[in-house]
């Protein structure tokens, strides 16, 4: 008999299955150009639908497969990425979020595959910031099937969005007639340029990374589609920290 392995599932499988499987299941396909598009329309154009979403996902720690998981956020080696997150929802550039799928084993991955928006909870970033020190500090949540979750280290409590209604809710937030018609990089290189200055501006020192959302229509096909891009918010960097010590 061949036993399957309890083997923890990353973020990054996650990310990827689950953002596909709901941006489908939606009607919104990745963005793709032929070479003939290219030439009559050129592959850079984008008309934003919506804000730009940054969906951070989370792999769970330890739990019980679809019923509860532990999540560690604010983990990254600079420990910034729930104040960048923060941040970034309150300048209205973007809407943040944290995405915590209850999807503790391999075994349960490969048994879900196609439905792991039924055990996916979707939480504003804000939501899980109360009166905690974020600052150098990871925090556990722990995100129960009905998406309650509480932050345990100082009992902050709320309740997530069930991934399907969120998703459903990007669905019907797309307008029908979008307004500005941009080039993509020209869109993109000055989202990043903004979303630095917001970091920087709330005094974040250091970089953090997200992967960014972005639903448009393509103007020629009249279809929505959607850009999933990894990116790097660059906050104050440490010689600036020296220096405002010193000036102080």
């Amino acid at each position: 008999m061949i036993k399957m392995s309890t083997r923890l599932v990353n973020e990054k499988t996650l990310e990827i299955n689950i953002t596909h499987e709901e941006m489908s299941r939606i009607g919104i396909g990745a963005f793709g150009f032929t070479q003939q598009q290219e030439s009559k329309i050129g592959g850079d154009v984008l008309l934003p639908c919506r804000r730009p979403l940054i969906l951070q996902y989370k792999a769970a720690k330890s739990g019980a497969d679809g019923q509860w998981a532990r999540f560690r956020v604010n983990n990254n080696k600079r420990k910034n990425q729930h104040l960048a997150l923060n941040a970034v929802a309150k300048s209205g550039l973007c809407d943040a979020y944290y995405v915590f799928p209850l999807i503790i084993s391999d075994a349960f991955l490969s048994a879900n595959f196609g439905n792991f928006i039924s055990f996916t909870c979707i939480v504003p970033a804000s939501s899980i910031t109360g009166g905690i020190n974020w600052k150098s500090q990871s925090h556990s949540v722990i995100v129960k099937k009905d998406c309650g979750f509480t932050v345990k280290s100082e009992e902050v409590t709320g309740k997530g969005i069930p991934a399907r209604e969120f998703f459903d809710g990007v669905k019907k937030e797309k307008r029908e007639t979008p307004t500005d018609k941009t080039r993509l990089p020209d869109f993109i290189r000055n989202l990043i340029e903004s979303l630095d200055y917001t970091v920087r501006r709330a005094g974040i020192h250091g970089q953090s990374e997200h992967t960014i959302l972005i639903v448009g229509a393509e103007p020629t096909l009249k279809r929505y589609g959607y850009l999933q891009l990894p990116i790097r918010i660059k906050g104050l960097q440490e010689d600036r920290e020296e220096e405002k010590i010193v000036f102080s």
